[in-house]
């Protein structure tokens, strides 16, 4: 397998991990109840998820997210030149 082979290979892989990931997590907020804490008054909203904080899950979520489109963009930049 060429470099150029490789790279691509490990960089299609990175992107497809990322997707999952901030697919899953984007799953989690949708099905965790939205409109945020409201002093108490939100019955649906959960502060916890399968044992991971909000907190985590939303840092989680924007991690991955930057990773795919950063991840896409090198791939469209490794293809167009």
């Amino acid at each position: 397998m060429s470099n150029k082979a490789q790279f691509n290979y490990i960089l299609d892989v990175v992107i497809a991990l990322a997707f999952i990931l901030s697919t899953l997590s984007g799953l989690v907020f949708m099905f965790a109840g939205s409109g945020g804490y409201q002093g108490g008054s939100n019955p649906n909203f959960r502060t916890e998820m399968l044992g991971i904080d909000r907190s985590t899950w939303s840092d989680l979520h924007a991690l991955t997210s930057l990773v795919m489109v950063a991840g896409v963009f090198a791939h469209l930049v490794f293809h167009c030149f």
